[in-house]
Protein backbone atom coordinates (compact mmCIF):
# COMPACT_ATOMS: atom_id res chain seq x y z
CA UNK A 1 0.00 0.00 0.00
CA UNK A 2 2.84 2.28 0.58
CA UNK A 3 6.39 1.83 0.48
CA UNK A 4 8.73 5.31 2.36
CA UNK A 5 12.05 4.75 1.81
CA UNK A 6 13.12 7.80 3.44
CA UNK A 7 15.86 8.95 1.29
CA UNK A 8 17.12 5.16 0.75
CA UNK A 9 17.04 4.66 4.92
CA UNK A 10 14.90 1.64 4.51
CA UNK A 11 16.03 -0.62 1.22
CA UNK A 12 16.46 -3.95 -0.14
CA UNK A 13 20.08 -5.51 0.59
CA UNK A 14 21.96 -9.04 -0.63
CA UNK A 15 23.26 -11.49 1.17
CA UNK A 16 22.03 -9.95 4.89
CA UNK A 17 18.96 -11.88 5.51
CA UNK A 18 18.35 -14.87 7.87
CA UNK A 19 19.19 -17.65 5.52
CA UNK A 20 21.74 -15.68 3.80
CA UNK A 21 19.74 -13.89 1.20
CA UNK A 22 18.14 -10.62 0.83
CA UNK A 23 16.67 -8.50 3.76
CA UNK A 24 15.31 -4.94 4.03
CA UNK A 25 17.87 -2.60 6.27
CA UNK A 26 16.91 0.44 8.47
CA UNK A 27 19.49 3.28 8.29
CA UNK A 28 19.56 5.21 10.99
CA UNK A 29 21.69 7.92 11.01
CA UNK A 30 22.42 9.71 14.34
CA UNK A 31 19.32 11.62 15.65
CA UNK A 32 17.72 9.91 12.82
CA UNK A 33 13.46 9.85 13.52
CA UNK A 34 11.87 8.84 10.55
CA UNK A 35 13.50 5.22 9.41
CA UNK A 36 10.96 4.06 6.30
CA UNK A 37 8.54 1.83 6.57
CA UNK A 38 6.03 -0.58 4.70
CA UNK A 39 2.52 -0.70 4.80
CA UNK A 40 0.65 -3.27 3.93
CA UNK A 41 -3.39 -3.50 2.63
CA UNK A 42 -6.06 -6.14 2.58
CA UNK A 43 -9.22 -7.62 3.07
CA UNK A 44 -12.60 -4.66 2.91
CA UNK A 45 -10.92 -1.28 3.62
CA UNK A 46 -11.93 2.14 2.22
CA UNK A 47 -9.44 2.57 -0.16
CA UNK A 48 -10.69 -0.68 -2.32
CA UNK A 49 -7.13 -1.72 -3.00
CA UNK A 50 -4.74 -4.23 -1.48
CA UNK A 51 -4.81 -7.90 -1.36
CA UNK A 52 -8.01 -10.27 -1.06
CA UNK A 53 -10.28 -6.87 -0.91
CA UNK A 54 -13.62 -8.71 -0.62
CA UNK A 55 -13.20 -10.49 2.53
CA UNK A 56 -13.43 -9.34 6.06
CA UNK A 57 -10.44 -10.06 8.35
CA UNK A 58 -11.32 -10.65 12.38
CA UNK A 59 -8.27 -13.33 13.28
CA UNK A 60 -5.09 -12.72 12.14
CA UNK A 61 -1.37 -13.11 12.47
CA UNK A 62 2.00 -11.86 11.41
CA UNK A 63 5.34 -12.57 12.00
CA UNK A 64 8.81 -11.47 11.64
CA UNK A 65 12.54 -11.55 12.00
CA UNK A 66 14.48 -8.23 12.98
CA UNK A 67 17.94 -8.20 13.45
CA UNK A 68 19.64 -4.81 15.54
CA UNK A 69 23.05 -4.06 14.05
CA UNK A 70 26.28 -5.42 17.09
CA UNK A 71 26.51 -3.00 19.40
CA UNK A 72 23.03 -1.15 19.16
CA UNK A 73 22.16 1.12 21.37
CA UNK A 74 18.75 2.49 22.31
CA UNK A 75 14.80 1.64 22.17
CA UNK A 76 13.54 2.93 18.75
CA UNK A 77 10.00 3.17 20.20
CA UNK A 78 8.61 1.58 16.71
CA UNK A 79 8.05 -1.77 15.15
CA UNK A 80 4.89 -3.74 14.30
CA UNK A 81 1.11 -2.84 14.13
CA UNK A 82 -1.89 -3.80 12.80
CA UNK A 83 -4.90 -1.16 12.83
CA UNK A 84 -8.20 -0.74 11.26
CA UNK A 85 -8.26 2.40 8.28
CA UNK A 86 -11.85 2.80 8.70
CA UNK A 87 -12.06 5.82 5.96
CA UNK A 88 -9.78 7.49 3.39
CA UNK A 89 -9.09 10.10 5.47
CA UNK A 90 -6.87 7.33 7.17
CA UNK A 91 -8.80 7.39 10.82
CA UNK A 92 -8.64 4.28 12.62
CA UNK A 93 -11.12 2.06 14.04
CA UNK A 94 -8.50 0.23 16.31
CA UNK A 95 -4.48 -0.49 17.01
CA UNK A 96 -2.99 -3.19 17.59
CA UNK A 97 0.49 -1.68 18.44
CA UNK A 98 3.82 -3.70 19.16
CA UNK A 99 6.35 -0.99 19.94
CA UNK A 100 8.85 -0.35 22.59
CA UNK A 101 8.33 -1.21 25.95
CA UNK A 102 10.36 -0.95 29.56
CA UNK A 103 13.04 -2.31 29.98
CA UNK A 104 14.48 -2.31 26.15
CA UNK A 105 11.44 -4.93 25.97
CA UNK A 106 8.95 -5.15 23.27
CA UNK A 107 5.36 -4.59 24.09
CA UNK A 108 1.59 -4.45 22.97
CA UNK A 109 -0.21 -1.69 23.56
CA UNK A 110 -3.94 -1.74 22.08
CA UNK A 111 -5.83 1.35 21.79
CA UNK A 112 -9.64 1.80 20.40
CA UNK A 113 -11.29 4.81 18.46
CA UNK A 114 -14.89 3.33 19.00
CA UNK A 115 -16.44 4.36 22.19
CA UNK A 116 -20.60 3.36 22.51
CA UNK A 117 -19.95 1.83 19.44
CA UNK A 118 -19.17 4.89 17.32
CA UNK A 119 -15.74 6.00 15.85
CA UNK A 120 -15.02 9.15 17.61
CA UNK A 121 -11.28 9.04 15.92
CA UNK A 122 -11.24 12.40 13.33
CA UNK A 123 -6.71 11.66 11.92
CA UNK A 124 -4.76 9.10 11.90
CA UNK A 125 -2.89 8.35 15.36
CA UNK A 126 -5.76 10.48 16.97
CA UNK A 127 -4.05 10.09 20.53
CA UNK A 128 -6.25 12.64 22.03
CA UNK A 129 -9.83 10.22 21.19
CA UNK A 130 -8.35 6.87 21.75
CA UNK A 131 -9.04 4.78 24.37
CA UNK A 132 -6.29 2.53 25.56
CA UNK A 133 -6.75 -0.71 26.87
CA UNK A 134 -4.03 -1.96 28.73
CA UNK A 135 -0.26 -2.44 28.14
CA UNK A 136 1.37 -5.50 28.69
CA UNK A 137 5.45 -5.90 28.36
CA UNK A 138 7.05 -8.37 26.78
CA UNK A 139 10.42 -10.02 28.72
CA UNK A 140 13.06 -10.04 26.34
CA UNK A 141 15.41 -7.01 26.25
CA UNK A 142 15.79 -7.34 22.17
CA UNK A 143 16.77 -3.53 21.88
CA UNK A 144 19.68 -3.46 24.67
CA UNK A 145 23.23 -3.90 23.53
CA UNK A 146 23.40 -7.88 24.55
CA UNK A 147 20.76 -9.24 22.58
CA UNK A 148 22.13 -7.23 19.58
CA UNK A 149 23.65 -8.77 16.35
CA UNK A 150 21.05 -11.69 16.35
CA UNK A 151 17.60 -12.53 14.71
CA UNK A 152 14.91 -12.28 17.17
CA UNK A 153 11.23 -14.02 15.80
CA UNK A 154 8.51 -11.95 16.89
CA UNK A 155 5.06 -13.14 16.32
CA UNK A 156 1.98 -11.48 17.40
CA UNK A 157 -2.05 -12.17 17.30
CA UNK A 158 -5.07 -10.09 16.94
CA UNK A 159 -8.48 -11.38 17.59
CA UNK A 160 -11.48 -8.34 17.40
CA UNK A 161 -14.21 -9.14 20.22
CA UNK A 162 -17.31 -10.81 19.43
CA UNK A 163 -19.32 -7.89 18.78
CA UNK A 164 -21.41 -6.64 21.97
CA UNK A 165 -18.49 -8.80 24.44
CA UNK A 166 -14.89 -8.17 25.97
CA UNK A 167 -13.34 -11.20 24.30
CA UNK A 168 -10.99 -9.71 21.42
CA UNK A 169 -7.48 -11.04 22.06
CA UNK A 170 -3.77 -10.07 21.49
CA UNK A 171 -0.94 -11.85 21.89
CA UNK A 172 2.84 -11.62 21.57
CA UNK A 173 5.87 -13.69 21.03
CA UNK A 174 9.29 -13.30 21.06
CA UNK A 175 11.94 -16.22 20.08
CA UNK A 176 8.57 -18.47 20.29
CA UNK A 177 7.75 -17.50 24.18
CA UNK A 178 4.54 -16.22 24.98
CA UNK A 179 5.71 -12.97 26.49
CA UNK A 180 2.84 -10.33 26.81
CA UNK A 181 -1.14 -11.05 26.29
CA UNK A 182 -4.42 -10.09 26.89
CA UNK A 183 -7.60 -12.13 26.41
CA UNK A 184 -10.71 -9.47 27.33
CA UNK A 185 -10.19 -6.64 25.23
CA UNK A 186 -13.08 -4.38 23.17
CA UNK A 187 -11.67 -3.52 20.38
CA UNK A 188 -14.63 -2.14 18.39
CA UNK A 189 -18.21 -2.73 20.23
CA UNK A 190 -20.58 -3.73 17.68
CA UNK A 191 -19.24 -1.09 14.98
CA UNK A 192 -18.57 -3.36 12.36
CA UNK A 193 -17.74 -0.94 9.32
CA UNK A 194 -14.95 -2.42 8.82
CA UNK A 195 -12.24 -5.27 10.58
CA UNK A 196 -8.76 -5.69 10.45
CA UNK A 197 -7.23 -4.58 7.20
CA UNK A 198 -3.82 -3.02 7.52
CA UNK A 199 -0.41 -4.43 8.93
CA UNK A 200 2.69 -1.76 9.41
CA UNK A 201 6.21 -2.28 9.51
CA UNK A 202 8.05 0.66 11.24
CA UNK A 203 11.28 2.61 11.82
CA UNK A 204 10.02 5.53 13.52
CA UNK A 205 12.43 6.66 16.46
CA UNK A 206 10.39 9.74 18.45
CA UNK A 207 13.55 10.94 20.37
CA UNK A 208 16.11 10.32 16.82
CA UNK A 209 18.64 7.49 17.13
CA UNK A 210 21.65 8.08 19.28
CA UNK A 211 24.10 7.18 17.15
CA UNK A 212 24.65 6.15 12.90
CA UNK A 213 22.92 2.45 13.16
CA UNK A 214 21.11 -0.26 11.61
CA UNK A 215 18.61 -3.23 11.89
CA UNK A 216 17.14 -5.79 9.35
CA UNK A 217 13.90 -7.15 8.53
CA UNK A 218 13.08 -10.38 6.91
CA UNK A 219 10.72 -13.32 6.61
CA UNK A 220 7.39 -11.01 7.58
CA UNK A 221 4.04 -12.78 6.84
CA UNK A 222 0.98 -11.91 7.58
CA UNK A 223 -1.76 -14.68 7.81
CA UNK A 224 -4.96 -16.12 9.09
CA UNK A 225 -3.36 -19.11 11.09
CA UNK A 226 -0.09 -18.89 13.20
CA UNK A 227 2.71 -18.69 11.32
CA UNK A 228 5.19 -19.48 13.93
CA UNK A 229 9.40 -20.22 13.72
CA UNK A 230 10.68 -20.73 10.06
CA UNK A 231 11.32 -24.36 8.55
CA UNK A 232 14.80 -25.77 8.44
CA UNK A 233 16.46 -27.52 6.04
CA UNK A 234 17.77 -31.08 6.92
CA UNK A 235 20.34 -31.42 8.50
CA UNK A 236 19.70 -28.43 10.11
CA UNK A 237 23.09 -25.86 10.08
CA UNK A 238 23.86 -23.82 13.26
CA UNK A 239 25.72 -20.17 12.13
CA UNK A 240 27.01 -18.35 14.73
CA UNK A 241 25.88 -14.46 14.23
CA UNK A 242 29.93 -13.03 14.62
CA UNK A 243 32.52 -15.19 12.43
CA UNK A 244 36.01 -14.81 13.01
CA UNK A 245 35.83 -15.09 17.28
CA UNK A 246 39.27 -16.08 18.26
CA UNK A 247 37.90 -18.97 20.51
CA UNK A 248 36.35 -22.48 20.09
CA UNK A 249 32.50 -22.52 21.50
CA UNK A 250 29.85 -25.16 21.44
CA UNK A 251 25.59 -25.08 20.79
CA UNK A 252 23.05 -27.25 22.20
CA UNK A 253 19.55 -27.64 20.94
CA UNK A 254 16.58 -27.78 23.01
CA UNK A 255 12.70 -29.29 22.20
CA UNK A 256 11.59 -26.80 24.57
CA UNK A 257 11.86 -22.80 24.70
CA UNK A 258 12.93 -23.22 28.82
CA UNK A 259 15.77 -25.52 28.05
CA UNK A 260 14.10 -28.35 29.74
CA UNK A 261 14.79 -30.97 27.07
CA UNK A 262 18.29 -30.79 25.95
CA UNK A 263 18.02 -32.64 22.33
CA UNK A 264 21.60 -32.33 21.04
CA UNK A 265 25.66 -30.77 22.57
CA UNK A 266 27.45 -30.22 19.55
CA UNK A 267 30.74 -29.85 22.11
CA UNK A 268 33.65 -28.19 21.04
CA UNK A 269 33.69 -26.52 17.53
CA UNK A 270 37.14 -24.56 16.50
CA UNK A 271 37.11 -20.96 16.89
CA UNK A 272 37.43 -20.51 12.79
CA UNK A 273 34.30 -22.54 12.43
CA UNK A 274 31.46 -20.10 11.85
CA UNK A 275 29.07 -23.14 11.54
CA UNK A 276 28.03 -26.58 13.11
CA UNK A 277 25.58 -29.47 11.41
CA UNK A 278 23.18 -31.02 14.41
CA UNK A 279 23.90 -34.30 13.47
CA UNK A 280 26.25 -37.61 15.08
CA UNK A 281 28.98 -36.38 13.35
CA UNK A 282 29.32 -32.89 14.98
CA UNK A 283 27.74 -33.54 18.35
CA UNK A 284 25.55 -36.26 20.54
CA UNK A 285 21.93 -36.22 20.88
CA UNK A 286 20.76 -36.57 24.12
CA UNK A 287 19.54 -39.74 26.46
CA UNK A 288 15.65 -39.96 24.97
CA UNK A 289 17.36 -38.94 21.34
CA UNK A 290 20.15 -41.88 21.75
CA UNK A 291 19.75 -43.66 18.27
CA UNK A 292 18.63 -40.27 16.50
CA UNK A 293 20.87 -39.45 13.61
CA UNK A 294 18.89 -35.97 12.73
CA UNK A 295 15.92 -34.21 14.21
CA UNK A 296 12.57 -35.11 14.38
CA UNK A 297 9.89 -33.04 13.22
CA UNK A 298 8.82 -30.49 16.06
CA UNK A 299 9.92 -26.70 17.17
CA UNK A 300 13.20 -26.33 18.42
CA UNK A 301 15.44 -23.74 20.48
CA UNK A 302 19.07 -23.19 20.70
CA UNK A 303 21.87 -21.48 23.05
CA UNK A 304 25.47 -20.88 22.50
CA UNK A 305 28.88 -20.40 24.45
CA UNK A 306 32.23 -19.84 24.87
CA UNK A 307 33.74 -23.38 25.04
CA UNK A 308 34.31 -24.57 28.74
CA UNK A 309 32.75 -21.54 30.23
CA UNK A 310 29.24 -21.62 32.30
CA UNK A 311 27.32 -19.21 31.12
CA UNK A 312 25.31 -19.74 28.09
CA UNK A 313 23.33 -17.37 25.58
CA UNK A 314 19.37 -17.70 26.61
CA UNK A 315 17.27 -19.73 24.40
CA UNK A 316 16.50 -18.30 21.20
CA UNK A 317 16.42 -18.91 17.13
CA UNK A 318 13.66 -20.70 17.27
CA UNK A 319 12.76 -23.30 14.34
CA UNK A 320 11.14 -26.24 13.03
CA UNK A 321 11.58 -29.11 11.25
CA UNK A 322 7.92 -30.00 9.23
CA UNK A 323 6.65 -33.61 8.17
CA UNK A 324 4.06 -32.55 5.86
CA UNK A 325 6.80 -31.50 3.65
CA UNK A 326 8.59 -34.72 3.44
CA UNK A 327 11.90 -32.96 4.91
CA UNK A 328 13.29 -29.55 7.17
Amino acid sequence: FEYPAESKSFTWVADQGLGGGGAMRAQFEKGQVAGGGLKVLFGRNPFGSGIRKEETFRDIYWRVYVKHEAGWEGNPAKLVRATCLASRDWTQGFIAHVWGGKDDCLCIDPATGIVNNQKVTTKYNDFAHLKWLGMRNGKTPIFSTAESGRWVCVESHLKLNTPGKSDGVFELWVDGRLEASHDDLDWQGTWGDYAIDAVFLENYWNEGSVKRQARWFDDFAISTERVRPVVAAQPVTINRTRAGESVAWEAQVASDAGGKEIVWNSGPVAAATASVIVDVAHGQFGDKWLGKTALIPGTYWVRVREAGQQEWSPWHAPFRIDSTLGKG
